[in-house]
């Protein structure tokens, strides 16, 4: 799919040149020469015991297939402000686009974010954009060290439907949640997140790649031998509607 979608268009002004004309070139290589930071929770992230204990053991399986993993963390703070600054100031260009019927239909969650931004001015959005930009370096800084980062895919384990959050847990928004995903969006930062085992009451647990900008082929390299290597092996659910 990325062989296709993955171009340089000039109608995307996201757009960048230099993409390798097949994203799949380095799969099969192998892991050996790779360094990779494994940190457990950025240095600032609530991770469930049992999401914590697949993930490392991950970690360990990727070092037997040839990597290089040393547990570091990469040293910044949550940039969860800087998130939601820009997060929800785009909820809120939204949300002012919009008739009043179609703002009914809108996800009371996104509007609530939206209405957050109401209160913010042209500076903060500027000092968020500030702080996104000297996030993406000292991660770009980091990754000169190390070829990925691992972590979790998220902290918890999967719950309810139709929940923005567990309904059992102090969290306010998905953000809490999912710790590990908006610092590589910020930063702009190719990543992946793979299937790495279950927690004891059978749900599936992952964990996150994140290379270096653009290194999206080492991303899918490092996934594709760990995938190949240790397939998910989903656990047995009964059947309800088998009787006996």
């Amino acid at each position: 799919m990325l062989n296709v979608i993955g171009r340089y268009d000039y109608r995307d002004p996201y757009a960048t040149r230099g993409q390798p004309e097949d994203w799949g070139e380095e799969l099969g290589q192998g892991l050996q020469g790779l360094r990779i930071a494994y940190s457990p929770d950025l240095g600032y992230a609530r991770v469930d015991r049992d999401v914590a204990e697949r993930v490392r053991a991950a970690a360990h399986k990727l070092e037997a297939l040839g990597a290089t993993v040393e547990e570091v963390d990469p040293g910044f703070e949550s940039p969860l402000d800087i998130f939601n600054k820009l997060w929800f100031t785009a909820s809120l260009a939204v949300y002012d686009g919009m008739d009043e019927r179609n703002r009914q239909l809108l996800d009371p969650g996104m509007v609530a974010d939206a209405r957050r931004a109401e209160q913010w001015s042209a500076l903060d959005l500027f000092c968020a954009l500030r702080g996104r930009a000297r996030l993406t370096q000292q991660l770009e800084y980091f990754n000169q060290q190390y070829h990925l980062v691992m972590t979790p895919s998220v902290a918890i384990s999967p719950f309810e439907l139709l929940h923005n959050v567990p309904p059992e847990r102090d969290m306010r928004d998905w953000e809490e949640w999912a710790p590990f995903s908006y610092p590589f969006n910020l930063s702009q930062q190719p990543a992946a997140s793979v299937p790495c085992g279950f927690t004891d009451a059978g749900l599936p647990v992952g964990f996150q790649l994140a290379g270096g900008k653009h290194d999206d082929a080492r991303v899918l390299r490092v996934a594709h031998a760990f995938m190949e290597a240790y397939p998910a092996r989903y656990p047995a659910v009964p059947n309800p509607y088998q009787s006996g």
